[in-house]
């Protein structure tokens, strides 16, 4: 374990699906290909106790028109009962976007749940019955094709506020999780 945990930058190691990918291309060799193989791996991000992430979860039903509302509030209400609050208007407008778009495109309940850590909070929306990765629609040069574009545009801001964000399968559908680094308070 520690061999593989080395073998990857630091980046590489935030990210499961990169370091899987990694250490799957270092071992696939002809030669030392011999078999299928299954790798498995699972972030552990501490015991419980002190120091143990803080969470909470949300329900909405599908097709609830309140639901990204109460998404919103969620987030806020626990951000700012935990305190890193200065996150929490970026937090709120990316959790609108994707819960939006696993409301609409998904047809399906979702399940927020949001962990705070020490350096981070992580937001998982869980429960999309799409599992199609979601893609952010690229912005053009033409005005009339940008106006004429649909679907999308709502990732590009989760891209630009979120640190790390991708999606996971999840059963018959996905989750799609973010990581928002919280600010170290200046001198």
């Amino acid at each position: 374990m520690h061999e593989l945990l080395r073998s990857g930058s630091r980046q590489t190691r935030s990210d499961l699906e990169h370091l899987a990918d990694h250490r799957m291309a270092e071992d696939s060799s002809p030669r030392r290909r011999r078999d299928d193989a299954v790798l498995l791996l699972a972030r552990y991000e501490g015991a419980h106790g002190e120091g143990a992430p803080r969470t909470g979860s949300l329900h909405i039903q599908q097709r609830d028109l309140h639901g990204v509302e109460a998404a919103r509030a969620f987030v806020d209400d626990r951000l700012c009962s935990w305190e890193p609050a200065e996150v929490s208007d970026d937090l709120q407008l990316i959790v609108s976007e994707i819960v939006t778009n696993a409301l609409i495109h998904a047809g399906s309940d979702v399940d927020v749940r949001l962990r705070a850590f020490a350096d981070h909070i992580r937001l998982e929306v869980l429960r999309d019955a799409d599992s199609n990765p979601p893609i952010p629609s690229p912005l053009v040069l033409s005005e009339e094709a940008n106006e004429q574009a649909e679907h999308g545009r709502g990732l590009l801001i989760v891209e630009a506020l979120a640190g790390v964000w991708n999606s996971s399968p999840n059963g018959r559908g996905k989750t799609v999780w973010l990581d928002m680094p919280i600010p170290v308070p200046g001198p």
